[in-house]
């Protein structure tokens, strides 16, 4: 059941082309790119002239644990024991299912989930399942009677899992559609994970809608974050943390005193440096930028309809009117992996399947990239699609 990061291996793919001299448009793996701020960079230099290597406590140095929660804003709703900091926000979602769900468990995962999730159910015997809209008109979003309806059809589901800002998909859920669908893993005693790994990249007048913390929803939000997508290159230096309550974030300090000790100690000081400072958002006006670029340069190609981006870096492609077309080689396009492939091999522009993600159909492409690559594969994507017979 598990194989190989889909992502992951779009980057190989990327360096083997660039090394045979071959045409490239990367625009497959989610990476920050840029330089890494002199801040980060300083306190790495430093921590390790101060020999800040010793074991810390499991679930992080208490300072970095309180650096999270400034962070968050969630200074007033817990303390530092509701923290831990892990290698990565992967780690932190397996502490999640290790810490929750136990052999045999469901896992609801909403409708486009990223694919590391599945995986990572698998790898602790749990079952996921992908909870889908019944129709088209939803874009693509998990609405409350979805999710009502696979509670009852899955009565010993766990948690439900939501990425909010969408990774595939770009999409932002408001305020009141994630409130919703809090609400009702509250009802049904279920546990709503909310991975918002991308809360910093909402574009327009939007923000990132916090979820509410109340006497009776506390106990069952568990968020999951990390330094990776906020911050220029930062992808690496795999930090993540979970805030939790009492019970769920011991047993998750528990196991991970057992099976990683923690996050790396020169890490958890770059965490806290970055999160300490003030947040530079020209990153996130840079990717602006690029999102109107692609939203221009996208509006008329063949074949494709692409779904509003709103937030991440991601524009996720309505491919399905290329399937049953033929390539002018004279292949014929049958899923989006024949469409990928199409792309890569033809025109060298990199995309991930949506195959990966449980959507057949669809291809997502990532515009955290330099905006010349933007225009050169979207005119290369162009070409492509305006090709096929």
């Amino acid at each position: 059941k598990l194989r190989p990061s889909l992502t992951l291996e779009l980057k190989q793919i990327v360096l083997k082309r660039r090394r045979q001299n071959k045409p490239v448009f990367d625009f497959g793996l989610g990476e920050t790119k840029g330089h890494l701020s002199q801040t980060l960079k300083n306190e790495a230099f430093q921590a390790v002239s101060r020999e800040d290597t010793y074991y810390t406590h499991p679930a992080g140095m208490p300072e970095v644990r309180r650096s999270v929660l400034k962070w968050l804003n969630l200074e007033s709703s817990y303390s530092e024991d509701n923290v831990v900091v892990s290698g990565g926000a992967k780690q932190c979602l397996l502490n999640t299912f290790l810490a929750i769900c136990n052999p045999g468990d469901t896992v609801l995962l909403s409708s486009c989930p990223w694919v590391s999730y599945a995986p990572l159910a698998y790898s602790v015997h749990a079952t996921p399942v992908v909870v889908r809209p019944l129709t088209d008109e939803q874009g693509l979003r998990t609405t409350p009677d979805d999710l009502e309806r696979a509670i009852d059809s899955f009565p010993g589901a766990k948690l439900f899992l939501l990425n909010n800002p969408c990774n595939p998909t770009g999409q932002v859920y408001t305020k009141q559609e994630q409130d919703a669908l809090l609400d009702i893993c509250v009802k049904n005693r279920i546990y709503f994970v909310l991975d918002r790994l991308y809360w910093k990249i909402v574009y327009g007048a939007e923000e990132f809608p916090e979820p509410k913390l109340t006497p009776e929803t506390k106990p069952w939000i568990i968020q999951v974050d990390g330094l990776s997508k906020n911050f220029r290159r930062a992808g690496g230096l795999r930090a993540g943390w979970t805030v939790a309550d009492d019970d769920v974030s011991a047993a998750m300090a528990n196991l991970q005193s057992h099976h990683s000790s923690g996050a790396s100690t020169i890490t958890q000081k770059v965490v806290a440096a970055a999160l300490n400072a003030e947040y530079d958002d020209e990153m996130v006006r840079d990717l602006d930028r690029k999102r109107a670029v692609v939203q221009t340069m996208t509006v008329d190609i063949p074949h494709v309809e692409v779904l509003p981006m709103q937030g991440a870096f991601y524009s996720f492609w309505n491919v399905r009117a290329a399937l049953g077309k033929t390539t002018p080689g004279g292949c014929l396009l049958s899923s989006a992996d024949d469409v990928a492939r199409y792309l890569l091999d033809e025109f060298g522009v990199v995309t991930a399947s949506g195959t990966g993600f449980y959507q057949e159909g669809f291809l997502r492409l990532s515009y955290h990239i330099p905006m010349h690559e933007i225009k050169g594969g979207l005119e290369a994507a162009r070409k492509a699609f305006s090709e096929l017979r």
